[in-house]
């Protein structure tokens, strides 16, 4: 599995009040941050096609001093041995190799359009199999990037679906997260399924959920299969997909 961090971009008028919008959010000392100059303000034409300053700023790990190492020592009466290089083993690209390169570019391609939104955030992207991609959005915005009814988060994790299509990448699953939003609506839509059962079973008539993601459409028909009276089947095609619980 591998792991990749992307950082907020900080804007400003100039680069110094982009450096200055970025170490206030995150509470810095100059001293203690890695800044690194993305865009110069440009000032257009007759106001028309200005860009602001862009920067991205993080944490400095370790000072210059702790990133230092020592040569090894070698214990007396010892001479060093000469290492031999050997050339390193070449490897055809896998599967994998093509899908880290486009979901690499992916998570910049969300930052981008998160910043968009005016959602600042840390995202931290994990991808444990080829076949799967985990997307944690770290942000104090978390209702904006939510949505009404997840309606927000639900369509930016239909959009990297989208991007992984486009670009080759198929079959992949992709979760696009904030805040354990994903674990909570997990519980939500347990409760969801009990209620929706006791009500199809008392009036004998299906009822139609609210549309929803693929993962949740598959939790839901899981859900069901413990009732014996009961079936589901979903009409519909995304994002507008939704669920239909029935009795057999």
């Amino acid at each position: 599995m591998w792991e990749i961090e992307i950082m907020p971009k900080y804007k400003g008028d100039t680069l110094a009040a982009a450096i200055e919008n970025g170490l206030t959010a995150l509470q810095l000392d100059r001293k203690n941050a890695q800044i690194k100059i993305l865009q110069q303000p440009q000032p257009g034409f007759w106001g028309l096609f200005k860009k602001p300053a862009q920067v991205e700023i993080k944490r400095q790990a370790v000072s210059n001093a702790q990133q230092a190492t020592l040569p090894e020592q070698q214990p007396e009466g010892e001479a060093a041995q000469p290492v031999t290089q050997r050339p390193a083993a070449t490897r055809p690209q896998t599967r994998f190799d093509k899908n880290y390169a486009v979901v690499h570019d992916l998570a910049t391609y969300l930052q981008n359009v998160l910043d968009q939104l005016g959602i600042t955030a840390t995202l931290k992207v994990a991808m444990p199999t080829s076949k799967y991609v985990y997307i944690d959005c770290q942000t104090d915005k978390e209702g904006l990037l939510i949505g009404k009814h997840g309606r927000t988060i639900n369509a930016l994790q239909q959009l990297c679906e989208f991007y992984l299509n486009n670009h080759g990448v198929n079959y992949v699953e992709v979760t696009v997260d904030t805040a354990d939003y994903r674990a909570r609506r997990r519980v939500i839509l347990s409760d969801l399924v009990r209620k929706t059962a006791r009500d199809v079973q008392m009036s004998g008539q299906p009822v139609h959920l609210d549309a929803m993601p693929a993962a949740e459409r598959k939790q839901v028909h899981s859900e069901i299969e413990v009732y014996d009276d009961l079936m589901t089947y979903s009409i519909g095609n995304d994002p507008n997909r939704e669920v239909v619980v029935a009795p057999r």
